[in-house]
């Protein structure tokens, strides 16, 4: 009889620990470049924990965020915070191409590794060692090339307004290293290419950073005319809007920027794109699909055509639901893979989640 009741004992203890085992959360950490809240950059990084967060609680993920701040010193350092946590699962952006550093770091853990919205440039993919690479099991990114080019492009057709046979334009870029800066500028320069009537008056980095923007634009016209503005993201180009109001020249410049950032000031920009800002939680999917239903997960490296023009039917819908930060408004388990009928993700099928 004690036999028996021993057996037993053994039996529930170990269907306890199995089934604690088989619903425990699994854990995720992100290290955010950016800031936890609005600064000089945007709020596009917030907005991106920020839709993680609420994709992490429909998903019932477990996610730590840490913000970095935009240095890069300080995210390797971050690293070493995220490895005591011992997650399942480390989501990285490659700013500043500081991402062979972070991976160093992971060698002997057996964290697996996300790449989000910046991946491995190819001289990095070239150079690094096989140890480090096999850390990744993902990426995910958005047609950055794509998107400079189509802002480009938007902004020389509202420009031709002005009815002038050579249009200027001035632009404003991110940084000199991170790749999403690089492949945007590249998507710039195609555009160029097929408009000889448009000529680059000048070209800055303005670190993201709506002040520096700011600065550098009220600086080159007032000494040169410009018709449009490129800005590789919309801080910047909040920035430069607010150098044409100071120098009256509201009327005689088209403005365009990346992101469908809303300014407190109620900045309007002539043209934005904007949407890869959910993909953070597009990168929460697609692991918590890798984590609970291999064999139904897709491909876990993908660059998504996301970006959607602020003409879009979606983005009054959108933007409302990032001014008023309602992010557990949208359904992301009708994503997954899970889901009875999995929705494609995209800013359509997003919006129609909303309850």
């Amino acid at each position: 009889m004690k036999n028996l009741v021993r057996i037993l004992f053994i039996f529930i203890f170990f269907s306890c620990v199995f089934s604690f085992a088989s619903h425990a959360k699994m854990k995720v950490v992100f290290i955010n470049p950016g800031s936890e809240s609005t600064n000089d950059s945007g709020d596009f990084w917030p907005n991106v924990n920020r839709f993680m967060m609420a994709a992490a609680e429909d998903l019932n993920v477990q996610l730590t965020s840490f913000h970095a701040d935009r240095n890069h010193i300080l995210m390797k350092q971050l690293v070493n915070q995220a490895i005591s946590l011992k997650p399942d699962y480390l989501i990285l952006v490659n700013e500043k191409e500081m991402l062979p550093h972070m991976l160093s770091q992971l060698v002997n853990t057996d964290i697996k590794v996300f790449l989000l919205l910046n991946k491995l440039s190819r001289d990095q993919q070239k150079a690094l060692p096989k140890p480090l690479t096999n850390k990744i099991i993902g990426c995910l990114s958005p047609n950055n090339q794509e998107v400079g080019e189509k802002l480009a492009e938007t902004l020389i057709a509202k420009a031709s307004k002005f009815n002038k046979p050579q249009l200027k334009m001035y632009a404003l870029l991110g940084d000199y290293n991170t790749p999403a800066a690089q492949e945007r500028k590249k998507g710039l320069k195609r555009a160029l290419l097929k408009h000889p009537s448009v000529t680059l008056i000048d070209s800055t980095v303005a670190n993201w950073s709506e002040p520096s923007a700011f600065e550098k634009t009220y600086g080159v016209l007032s000494r040169y005319p410009a018709d449009i503005i490129w800005a590789a993201n919309d801080a910047m180009a909040f920035g430069a809007m607010a150098a044409i109001n100071k120098l009256k020249l509201v009327d005689k410049v088209v403005v365009g920027g990346i992101n469908w950032d809303v300014h407190p000031k109620g900045y309007q920009l002539n043209i934005s794109y904007g949407g890869h800002v959910t993909l953070g939680a597009k990168a929460l999917l697609m692991l918590h699909d890798y984590h609970q239903f291999p064999k139904l997960v897709g491909p876990m490296k993908q660059r998504l055509a996301i970006f959607e023009s602020s003409e879009s039917s979606v983005r009054e819908a959108f933007v409302t639901l990032l001014r008023n930060q309602q992010f557990q408004k949208f359904d992301f388990t009708r994503f997954s893979a899970g889901a009875e009928k999995p929705l494609e993700f995209n800013l359509v099928n997003l919006v129609s989640t909303i309850h």
